[in-house]
């Protein structure tokens, strides 16, 4: 089960449970070793038939390490030989006692003060947390022991560039650009829970009355001496996160898997920043094709207004043109009937042509901000605005240009037509403000 387990990447105890789950028989304890000495087993079982079809496929996961990425795997793999290289004393790492040649550093010093003055709670463990405190919980029994395995940690951690560094949550682990959030917790031992004669008697009361909660806890949990160091972060990355003593060993012993933990999740870290920032570029960039894409579809439509507003005054040119060649055949016939109407059809004719000319269309695209060549792009590739950031409203206008001083203003229609000489002066009297809205030189 050893050997097979580790090839599918999990422990021989999860493949049992596998096993077990599919009602697929596995050896007895010692069945190999007994098989090699020559001694009696079990016969092999065959596969028993099964009802529940659901139980014909075995979906094994594998461990941790074979979802991590090959970077992840890569640095915790380094942080493990460079530290087996060193032939590290874990004998001596692998007692309890809080005696040890590695003196508690002075940034320790505010944990200790906070984990001392702490009051335990219910369970009989004191808590500490704070800004360059190391988040604990453990009994008043343990807290030694906790700092010199803290001490003991800082000081491998060191050899592999990590540093402890304040932070407002906690004191990390950091190196030059990740800092990893930990703690140490004590392990609470959980028992079933004996209740009290006062318990009973509330039990008896909440049945006499119909209440159905339970009148006690179902279990008790007390310090147990078992610590464990926790990685805070990560949370659904599948890397380990707690190193916890064990009935064999104690966390001590452990404290190179703990660094080469450590350089995972700084790796995983690192890939998830990188990974943001390729997510938060990518979101800039479509982002300005957005703003490009609208900008240059709002141009478009603008455009689109202004020669629409062309071609309704042409349209209207052909229609006049139309009524004065019509008006022109009747007037040969009788040279005294409509004559004023012609008049006027040439008077707006000229008007027309006046406000389609180029140099008038030239001044009524550059008063509505209105540009036809596009607008270059600032470094972000977002529409340097300028001149195009506030538009107007499309309309076609009368201008008066000043040649001497090369600057035109926008006119009325009727002042247009008393400057070309189409209406008498007197007629110009009392007109409206000129709707000048700027000045331009006519190019």
């Amino acid at each position: 089960m050893t050997k097979v387990a580790a090839d599918y990447g999990v422990t021989s105890t999860a493949l049992k449970k596998t096993c077990y789950r599919h009602k697929i028989p596995t050896p007895d304890r010692g069945y190999w070793a007994k098989l090699g000495h020559g001694k009696p087993v079990r016969k092999r079982p065959l596969l028993p038939r099964l009802t529940d079809t659901k139980l014909d496929r075995v979906h094994i996961n594998g461990g941790t390490s074979e979802r991590m990425s090959e970077e992840v795997r890569k640095a915790g793999t380094e942080v493990r030989e460079r530290l087996a290289s060193m032939n590290l004393p874990l004998t001596a790492a692998a007692t309890a006692s809080t005696e040890s040649d590695a003196t508690e550093p002075s940034i320790l010093g505010a944990t200790r003060r906070a984990i001392s003055k702490g009051r335990p709670d219910v369970q009989g463990f004191k808590s500490s947390q704070g800004r360059g405190i190391v988040p604990l919980k453990v009994a008043p029994n343990s807290i030694d022991r906790a700092l010199q395995l803290l001490t003991r940690l800082f000081t491998l951690a060191e050899t592999e560039g990590y540093r402890p560094k304040i932070s407002d949550s906690g004191l990390d682990l950091a190196t030059e650009d990740q800092a990893i959030a930990f703690g140490i917790e004590e392990r609470p031992r959980k028992t079933p829970h004996e209740p009290t004669t006062a318990e009973l008697k509330r039990k008896d009361d909440n049945l006499r009355w119909g209440f159905s909660r339970a009148a006690w806890p179902q279990y008790d949990y007390a310090p147990s001496g078992r610590l464990s160091v926790v990685i805070h972060g990560n949370y659904y990355s599948g890397l380990r996160r707690t190193y916890s003593d064990s009935k064999t060993k104690l966390v001590e012993t452990m404290l190179p898997e703990i660094i080469a933990g450590l350089a995972e999740h700084a790796a995983h870290l690192r890939e998830r920043r990188r990974a943001d920032e390729e997510r938060q570029r990518q979101y800039r960039e479509a982002e300005v094709r957005r703003a490009r894409e609208e900008a240059f579809s709002a141009r478009e439509k603008r455009r689109l207004e202004f020669v629409d507003a062309i071609h309704e005054q042409l349209l209207e040119r052909s229609k006049l043109s139309v009524v004065l060649a019509h008006l022109e055949t009747a007037i040969a016939e009788d040279s005294n009937c409509a004559q004023s109407i012609s008049v006027w059809i040439r008077r707006r004719i000229q008007q027309i042509d006046a406000l389609t000319s180029p140099a008038f269309l030239d001044l009524s695209a550059r008063s509505a901000k209105l540009g036809f060549v596009e607008p270059p792009n600032d470094r972000n590739g977002i529409d340097s605005g300028g001149y195009y950031s506030f538009p107007s409203t499309i309309q076609l206008r009368f201008w008066s240009i000043d040649d001497e001083n090369e600057l035109a203003k926008s006119i009325s229609a009727l002042e247009w037509a008393t400057k070309a000489g189409l209406v008498p002066e007197s007629e110009s009297d009392d007109t409206t403000a000129s709707q000048a809205s700027g000045a331009f030189r006519p190019v």
